[in-house]
């Protein structure tokens, strides 16, 4: 997923304002081809929005450890590799330095606060699909239906064929025996005809 978003950094970083219905219609039938988990691109977008929220919370709690005074424990978390690719392509560095220095003396609660409500704000830009992803969700439903009842239609059609090519081989077989029997009794007849005047001839 996140390779495949690296191509397309707007989306990525929740910039693109068009309809990305096709975007992560394509997204899913890609990571579903994968293997479980199977999910609808509505969910792999919020898995997405999910994940670089958890990734923006790691790096915010770094920043209020460095921040923290009067010593103590060093309680950094270290970021896996995954995590700093979506931390680098969602330009979260950047963006938590940029809060820090317009915080300077802003209580580390308000900072986690505001984390929070950006978090909140992304998933509900997302739980509300747009109207191209209804109309496209319903087709999605809808298509999976009329496939079944096609493929009901054909193997019906196909069954209905293979009894009439049956009944015909039938019928051919039945043809073939009546013309052997009707050809031996030609040949017996004729034989019968043929002993009938050599003995009218006799007499």
């Amino acid at each position: 997923m996140v390779d495949i978003l690296e191509t397309v950094p707007d989306i990525a970083r929740g910039l693109f304002k068009g309809d990305q219905t096709q975007f992560w219609n394509e997204m899913a039938e890609h990571l579903n081809a994968l293997g479980p988990p199977m999910r609808s691109g509505t969910t792999w977008k919020r898995v997405w929005f999910d994940y670089k929220c958890a990734v923006k919370k790691k790096l915010r709690a770094n920043k209020t450890s460095l921040l923290a005074t009067g010593g103590g424990p060093f309680n950094q978390k270290v970021l896996n590799e995954v995590e700093e690719q979506v931390a680098n392509l969602t330009n979260l560095h950047a963006t938590l330095e940029g809060n820090s220095a317009r915080s300077f003396g802003t209580t580390h609660d308000t900072l986690d606060k505001n984390n929070n409500s950006s978090c909140e704000q992304e998933h509900m830009l997302i739980e509300l699909p747009n109207e191209g992803e209804i109309q496209q969700q319903t087709a999605t439903q809808a298509q999976p239906r009329k496939k079944r009842i096609k493929r009901k239609n054909t193997e019906e059609v196909l069954r209905q064929n293979r009894e009439l090519l049956d009944l015909m081989r039938q019928n051919i077989e039945a043809q073939k025996e009546a013309t052997v029997a009707l050809k031996e009794a030609t040949v017996t007849f004729k034989a019968a005809t043929e002993q009938l005047i050599q003995n009218i001839h006799r007499n």
